[in-house]
């Protein structure tokens, strides 16, 4: 039978070629009519662009279309030559590493060209790109590349490109299992674009990246990522958001590919899958297959089928579970879809395989899996699932050897993920400190240019004002020049004082926060070396047990270290969330953004670090901390580094005069300090309060002012409470105080909701 169909397929090729070939002279005959000197017939452009469709882009087709896009360069206008090697970046270029190359060749071109849509072709190749990247070896190349574009659309305030590379990297990161970090992304993503209208098309059917329509896409991927941490209520919430507003749009605009509600009815169909809910998920599964058949969307039934194939299993409906993904592998063949699409994963034979899990027919089972593994192949996560089901199917068949080698290939991608997963964080976290420095650097030097740029300006001001007067004071002018030259000096070495107190009140509180971390860090270090340790005992038993042939015990110690495994992911991520928020506290903010933020988690977690930080500094410091937290407040936009700083500054202030009252030697005296929050009427209320010696109420009107303070002297800078003022201000808040001589304060921070 296979030398038949060798036979056949030798006999097809040159049927094949020659098609292949038909259709490539009629693309270029369409080209060049639609060339005309007085520009472009877009009727037969358009026409030679539908003629590509599932054209398979050689590199002789790349040869001659690109001979063919030279001939449309008009001038510095090569718009349109760039358009047509767009149409090839995207077209189906077998080779993803060949796809990749030509897509970062081209924008280099394209950046080095003076074409006036310039900004809009790059983007759409960085969006497009993404996909071949995630079927490649390269994502670490791409998570730098993207990075890098990242920082230079932030320097040039490029709202569309930063978009843009948000969305990618937060696929990059879905893809290598960094799923938190992958939202992250995707929030940031949406952050920049703009839901309340679309963007016009440019240049030909291109548009900026950042309307309505690429809102809702990544509201929808955004949602989607969400079933990846099982978190199904928020994957519920946004899938229906993006579902609901691609409805309203298609009905209204008639528009089709991304903004149709096939992506997310699928998705949402998905979710209730995960959910049980059964009928909701037909109910949508039906939406997004008659939408796709509607709009003639061919190669998103593929996922839609395997989606379908789900809950037909679910009702043991195994005859036409099984005819919808023959239909999914058909499209997938015909189509020579990759197996990482924009629509999903193209993987029919896994869900063949669950099928004939469920009807006992382990062989045919086996037989699935192995051909789904070979399909999958550059793609980790579903390898891994592969491996394990097999190495259960195979169990299952008796066949203890292949069952045995299909879970060892199993630990060994489990291993390679979670290295890779460093890796990865790890080049993630060196390019985003690179990006900062240079923010710092680029940041620094503006203001260096500005604060030039005012003081040449003075200069010249002082300069004019002198000769104005010069004739009729001329006696006076000496003594005059003397005088401002003093005042100059005084008034520069008070800015210079000025910035050196700032910067050591906030090298103060960082330090206090440092020390305050390295204690609050050495609890999940402590619980990773433990747990690293524990399984390395439990990996020697387990290739004792191998060796004995007990699976058993195989089985049951592997669950143990895959456990452990899981307690020391979980307390690394404590380990890293510390550093992050250390790293957010030193970040500069003068191009910092608010974002949604946990206020109560906030004030508690520097609750903590300024008392370890005091600890670390005097092991004899102790003081009674208590909460009173309001669980209804939620997230409240602000600036974390920023508010970070202000509730550090009160709680330090706090715990430094309770610890001198107790000093005084009062006795009896219990030093207390009280964070709380409240949600007010469109404010939340965030107070700190001590039972210290209070204030004198001579001081209330002047501790806001810059320099003031009631500490020794050498103790402090007199910035901390003024600098919080001008952060609560900022934020469009405010900063009371409230005392009682001998009995204690209350400071508040009120801010809008």
């Amino acid at each position: 039978m296979k030398k038949i169909l060798r036979v056949l397929l030798i006999g097809l090729l040159p049927l094949f070629a020659n098609a292949q070939q038909t259709k490539l002279d009629s693309v270029i005959n369409l080209l060049k009519a639609s060339n005309k000197p007085n520009g472009v017939d877009t009727a037969q452009f358009h026409s030679a662009l539908r003629n590509w469709e599932n054209f398979v882009v050689t590199d002789e087709v790349i040869k001659r279309i690109e001979s063919e896009a030279e001939l449309f360069k008009r001038g510095i206008n090569e718009d349109t030559a760039f358009y047509i090697r767009f149409i090839i970046s995207n077209k189906n270029i077998p080779d993803a590493n060949k796809k990749i190359d030509y897509a970062l060749s081209l924008i280099d071109r394209i950046e080095k060209s003076t074409t006036p849509n310039k900004a809009l072709l790059r983007n759409s190749i960085l969006s497009n790109l993404r996909v071949p990247y995630r079927n490649s070896s390269r994502i670490s190349e791409g998570l730098v590349y993207y990075n890098k574009w990242l920082l230079k659309f932030k320097q040039n305030n490029d709202s569309a490109g930063i978009a843009v590379c948000n969305y990618v990297l937060g696929g990059f990161y879905r893809t290598i299992g960094l799923n938190e970090k992958a939202i992250y992304h995707f929030k940031k993503s949406l952050a920049y674009l703009d839901s309340s209208k679309f963007t016009v098309p440019q240049l030909f059917n291109l548009t900026q990246y950042g309307g309505r329509d690429r809102w809702v896409n990544n509201i929808g991927v955004l949602g989607e990522t969400y079933t990846y941490i099982d978190d199904l209520a928020n994957a519920i919430k946004y899938t229906r958001l993006s579902l609901q507003m691609r409805t309203k749009d298609f009905e209204k605009y008639n528009r089709v590919g991304v903004a149709a509600p096939n992506y997310s009815a699928k998705n949402l169909a998905y979710v209730f899958y995960l959910s049980n809910q059964l009928d909701s998920a037909k109910y949508f599964v039906n939406i997004a297959y008659e939408t796709a058949k509607q709009i003639g969307d061919i190669s998103s039934l593929a996922i839609i089928f395997q989606n379908w194939s789900l809950l037909e299993l679910k009702e043991k409906n195994y005859g036409k579970a099984d005819s919808l993904l023959v239909k999914a592998s058909e499209i997938v063949k015909t189509r020579n879809l990759p197996i990482a699409s924009p629509f999903g994963t193209n993987n029919p034979d896994y869900y063949r395989a669950l099928i004939r899990i469920e009807q006992k027919n382990f062989a045919q089972a086996a037989a699935f899996l192995i051909s789904d593994i070979e399909t999958v192949k550059n793609t980790r996560n579903e390898l891994i699932r592969d491996y394990k089901l097999l190495a259960e199917v195979y169990d299952k068949i008796g066949n203890a050897q292949l069952s045995k080698e299909s879970y060892k290939k199993y630990i060994q991608l489990q291993d390679s993920l979670l290295a890779n997963q460093r890796q990865f964080a790890s080049v993630s976290f060196e390019v985003e400190q690179e990006m900062n420095e240079k923010e710092l650097s680029i940041n620094q030097l503006k203001n260096d240019n500005k604060i030039a740029s005012i003081t040449q300006n003075f200069i010249i001001g002082i300069a004019a004002l002198l000769l104005i007067l010069a004739g009729s004071i001329y006696y006076r002018f000496q003594s005059k020049k003397k005088a401002n030259a003093v005042l100059e000096e005084t008034l520069t070495n008070l800015k210079s004082t000025q910035s050196q107190l700032i910067q050591s009140e906030k090298m103060a509180s960082l330090g206090e926060l440092t020390a305050g971390i390295a204690h609050e860090i050495q609890n999940p270090l402590n619980f990773v070396n433990n747990f690293s340790e524990v399984n390395k005992e439990l990996l020697v038993e387990l290739k004792d047990e191998i060796k004995k042939g007990n699976f058993d015990e195989v089985n049951a110690i592997a669950d143990d270290v895959i456990s452990n495994e899981e307690k020391i992911n979980h307390h690394g991520k404590r380990a890293d969330a510390i550093v992050k928020g250390m790293l957010q506290h030193s970040r500069s903010t003068n191009n910092a953004t608010k974002e949604p933020t946990d206020i109560n988690a906030l004030a508690d977690e520097y609750l903590r670090l300024s008392y370890h930080g005091l600890r670390a500094k005097d092991k004899s410091f102790n003081a009674t901390m208590k909460t009173n937290f309001d669980e209804s407040i939620g997230n409240i936009n602000i600036i974390p580094q920023d508010m970070g700083r202000v509730i550090l500054n009160l709680i330090t202030n706090a715990f430094y005069v309770v610890d001198e009252k107790k000093k005084s030697g009062i006795e009896n005296y219990e030093p207390t300090v009280i964070v709380s929050t409240k949600k007010l009427e469109n404010k939340v209320e965030i107070k700190v309060a001590d039972n210290g010696n209070g204030m004198p109420k001579k001081v209330l009107d002047k501790i806001f002012q810059p320099f003031f303070t009631t500490k020794p002297t050498g103790q402090g800078t007199g910035l901390g409470l003024s600098l919080s003022y001008d952060i609560v201000k900022a934020h469009d808040g405010e900063l009371k105080v409230e005392t009682k001589e001998g009995e204690g304060t209350i400071f508040s921070v009120i801010l809008p909701s």
